[in-house]
């Protein structure tokens, strides 16, 4: 697979590079964006909309966007074990029943300082052999598939210690979404510069299917949450801007590891 400088993402058209996909029948788009430090990720960041955030205050914001997840986790009656991959401060993990074995691993060393009063944390980046062989009931990657460079290999090893018939919840940005085709350059998820690996709902399905993790349910959400709002809604009329949040930006799958 060929990388894509992201100088070519900004002149090319971006559908034209996700709609490639279909025909190479490669499952992402990889953008070379030089040296990118992703260790400082869950710090004090700029948003596309040029606001200054500061991740580790927005405790509540987070739990809101991912309720559904945490919902889902908490209506199981199975007790086993769960890993968080990119756990960042560990909040989805605090959030979830007691009866679970909570496993995180985050690269970012403030913030898994701080996930490691809620579970067993790991400060490194997920990578082969750290786990062993069908170990997990449950594993969750939440917008952490579209910040690796081989996504193969990380879905492989997932799938290695995940249990039969254990739980895999992977999110990522679309970008072939409606917003990502009217806007092309301008997409909101184009801007944050740890996107290396760029998916496609297309693409996710069949990397997923291809792996025999069998999808049962899915979500993009977006009516129920923050960003659902008038003046988001009102700025899809302006494509000089960067994109608003929209439906079909978020992409969140879950799966059963088929064995």
């Amino acid at each position: 697979m060929n990388k894509v400088l992201k100088d070519e993402v900004d002149t090319m058209n971006l559908q034209v590079l996700m709609q490639s996909l279909y025909d190479s029948g490669d499952y992402f788009i990889s953008i070379n964006r030089g040296e990118v430090d992703s260790s400082q990720y869950w710090q004090i960041v700029n948003d596309p909309d040029g606001i200054t955030r500061n991740r580790i205050s927005e405790e509540d914001i987070y739990l809101n966007d991912v309720d559904y997840i945490v919902n889902y986790i908490n209506s199981m009656s199975n007790e086993g074990r769960i890993l968080d991959i990119g756990c960042g401060f560990g909040w989805l993990l605090k959030s979830l029943n007691n009866q679970w074995e909570k496993f995180g691993i985050e690269p970012d060393s403030k913030a898994s300082k701080i996930a490691g009063q809620y579970c067993s944390i790991k400060n490194m980046r997920f990578e082969k052999n750290i786990y062993p062989e069908n170990y997990f009931d449950i594993i969750n990657m939440h917008h952490v598939i579209e910040h690796i460079e081989d996504p193969l290999n990380i879905i492989a090893e997932i799938k290695r210690i995940l249990k039969p018939d254990g739980k895999l919840i992977i999110a990522t940005p679309d970008f072939d979404s409606g917003a990502a085709r009217l806007f092309g350059s301008k997409y909101r998820l184009l801007h944050d510069k740890t996107h290396i690996s760029l998916f496609s709902n297309e693409s996710m399905h069949r990397i997923l299917r291809d792996f025999n993790l069998k999808i049962y349910k899915s979500e993009y959400p977006f009516f129920n949450t923050r960003f659902f709002s008038l003046s988001n809604l009102t700025s899809l009329f302006d494509t000089k801007k960067i994109s608003p949040p929209f439906y079909g930006n978020f992409m969140t799958f879950f799966c059963e590891n088929k064995k």
